[in-house]
C-alpha cells in the first residue's frame, strides 16, 4: 500500500510532536504556573486575612463636636481617653495601645505612635478627610471662606523612637535594594546550574568523574562554585545600585544616600543572604539533575519556584512587624529574603533571628544531601527523565 506524502508528513509531524510533548509534565507546569499566579494575585487577600488589629485611644479637647465622631479605619479600634490618661500617654504609650489621637478645637489632630508603620497612612488620610468635611460643614461658604475647602488639616505625628519619614523611606529603599540583589543571585544560580549539570549529563562527563568522587562531593563542589558566582553577581549589582544612589545623593538637598544600613543588621543580613544563596543553588542543583534536555523539558518551569518567596517579600516592605512578615522571616524557604528585609526596617527580637538562622542552617544541610541523592539518581537516566515517584523516593532517601 502506497503511503501518500501528506500521510508521511502527518506521521513525522505527530511523532516529532509527541517526542517532546509529555502531557503529564505539561499539565503539571500549567498547574504550577496557575498556582504561582493565584498566590501572587491573591496575596493581597492573604495579607488582609493575616493583617493585625491595632488598638488606639482618642481624646477630644473641649469636648466632641456636635453630631460628629471620628470613624477610624477598619484595622484600628478606638476607645475614649480621659484628661489624665491623655496627659500620661503623651509621654509614653502603654503596651496595649498603638496610637493616641487628640482632636483640637481648631479641628486639627495630633497623633502619637510607637513607631512608624504603613497602616498609619490610612489613619492620616481618614483624619484629614473627616476633619476637612467637618470644617466645611461649619462654614457659611462665602467666597473668601471657600479656600478652606482646599486646605487639609494639619496632622502631626510624634513618634517615640524619634524616627522620621526620611529614615522610614531609607529603610524601605534598603530592603528593596537587598531583595533586588537576591533576585540577581537566584537568576545567576538558575542559569549556571542548569547549563552546567545538563550539559555534563548529555556529554556523559559525570559518569567518568564519579569513579573518583561521590555524587554528594560532586554536588557540594558545584553548589559552592555556583554560589560564589552568585555572590559575585550580587556584589556587583549591589555596588552598582549603591554607586547610583550616591551619585543621586550628590545632587540632592539633604545629601543622604537614600539608604539606611546599620552595621549589625547588615552583617546579619549578609549571613542570611549567603545561606539562602547556598540553599537556592542546592535546590536548583538537585532538580537540574532530573532534567535531561533543558531546551525541551517542561520541568524547567519548576526551577522558577525559588523566586516566589522573593517576589512575595516585596509586598510586605513597609510592614516588617506584621504577622505575615514575621512568619515568612522564620520559615526557611522564605527567611533568606524576608529576615534581611525585616532587619533593615525594624528591630527584630533576638530569639526570632536566632530561630530563623538555626532553621535555615538545618534546611541548607538537608537540602544539599537531597541534591546529592537526586544527582546520583539523575545520572542513571540517559535520554529520558526520572518520574515524579522516583524523584520523591530520592528526596525521601528511600
Amino acid at each position: 500500500m502506497k503511503v501518500s506524502y501528506l500521510q508521511q508528513l502527518k506521521a513525522i509531524a505527530w511523532w516529532e510532536f509527541k517526542r517532546f510533548f509529555k502531557w503529564k509534565q505539561e499539565l503539571f507546569s500549567v498547574a504550577l504556573l496557575v498556582l504561582i499566579f493565584a498566590v501572587s494575585a491573591g496575596w493581597g487577600a492573604i495579607t488582609q486575612i493575616f493583617s493585625d488589629q491595632y488598638q488606639g485611644a482618642i481624646f477630644y479637647q473641649e469636648g466632641k463636636p456636635q453630631a460628629w465622631e471620628f470613624k477610624a479605619p477598619k484595622d484600628l479600634t478606638l476607645r475614649r481617653a480621659g484628661t489624665m490618661e491623655m496627659e500620661k500617654w503623651q509621654t509614653q504609650l502603654p503596651e496595649d495601645l498603638d496610637t493616641l489621637i487628640v482632636i483640637t478645637p481648631e479641628l486639627t489632630a495630633k497623633v502619637w505612635v510607637k513607631k512608624s508603620q504603613s497602616w498609619q497612612q490610612d489613619l492620616r488620610r481618614e483624619l484629614q478627610e473627616q476633619l476637612q468635611t467637618l470644617r466645611i460643614q461649619q462654614l457659611k461658604l462665602t467666597p473668601e471662606e471657600r479656600t478652606v475647602i482646599d486646605d487639609k488639616p494639619d496632622i502631626t505625628f510624634a513618634i517615640e523612637e524619634n524616627e522620621d519619614a526620611s529614615i522610614d523611606d531609607a529603610s524601605d529603599a534598603s530592603a528593596t535594594m537587598l531583595l533586588m540583589v537576591i533576585m540577581v543571585g537566584v537568576f545567576t544560580g538558575f542559569g549556571l546550574m542548569m547549563m552546567s549539570i545538563t550539559a555534563e549529563k548529555q556529554q556523559r562527563v559525570t559518569e567518568q568523574l564519579l569513579t573518583i568522587v561521590t555524587p554528594t562531593q560532586w554536588m557540594d563542589g558545584k553548589i559552592i562554585g555556583i554560589t560564589l558566582h552568585s555572590i559575585k553577581s550580587m556584589t556587583f549589582i549591589g555596588l552598582m545600585i549603591l554607586g547610583v544612589s550616591m551619585v543621586i545623593a550628590a545632587f540632592s538637598e539633604d545629601g543622604g544616600s537614600g539608604l539606611d544600613w546599620g552595621v549589625g543588621a547588615t552583617l546579619l543580613s549578609i549571613i542570611f543572604v549567603v545561606l539562602g544563596t547556598v540553599l537556592i543553588n542546592a535546590m536548583l542543583a538537585g532538580f537540574s539533575a532530573t532534567i535531561d534536555d533543558p531546551n525541551h523539558s517542561s520541568r524547567s518551569t519548576v526551577m522558577l519556584v525559588p523566586l516566589l518567596p522573593v517576589f512575595l517579600s516585596f509586598s510586605v516592605i513597609g510592614e516588617p512587624d506584621s504577622t505575615i512578615a514575621t512568619v515568612m522571616s522564620i520559615i526557611p524557604v522564605s527567611s533568606f529574603a524576608m529576615m534581611p528585609a525585616r532587619l533593615l526596617q525594624t528591630d527584630v527580637a533576638v530569639w526570632e533571628w536566632l530561630l530563623s538562622l538555626a532553621l535555615l542552617g538545618a534546611f541548607v544541610y538537608w537540602m544539599r544531601s537531597v541534591a546529592g541523592r537526586l544527582f546520583a539518581m539523575g545520572i542513571q537516566y540517559y535520554g529520558k527523565e526520572p518520574g515524579w515517584k522516583e524523584i520523591w523516593r530520592a528526596v525521601a532517601g528511600k
